[in-house]
């Protein structure tokens, strides 16, 4: 897209540059102590966006995917009917 004059959208660029650095330990994380055995863990921090990101977006995706099974739908059992037309 250089090549042609052409930029990429403000907002795609800033998603894959949180792309890039997520999970990474180099650009945050987190320390997490047991307090019974005194293990050290080191637990990288995420980008939390769900456009480009595929660790994130597929935990949002399971995230959502248990509230509607647990809060929205009902515990009777659902069928759906699709009826399409060719237009």
């Amino acid at each position: 897209m250089a090549e042609q004059g052409k930029e990429l959208p403000g907002y795609v660029q800033r998603e894959f540059e949180e792309f890039l650095q997520c999970g990474r330990l180099e650009h945050g994380f987190l320390r997490v102590r047991c307090e019974s055995c005194h293990a050290e863990h080191l637990v990288a921090f995420s980008c939390k966006r769900r456009g480009f990101c595929p660790s994130c977006g597929a935990r949002r995706m399971a995230e959502s995917a248990a509230l509607l099974v647990d809060e929205v739908l009902p515990e009777q059992p659902m069928r759906q009917w699709v009826l399409s037309f060719p237009f």
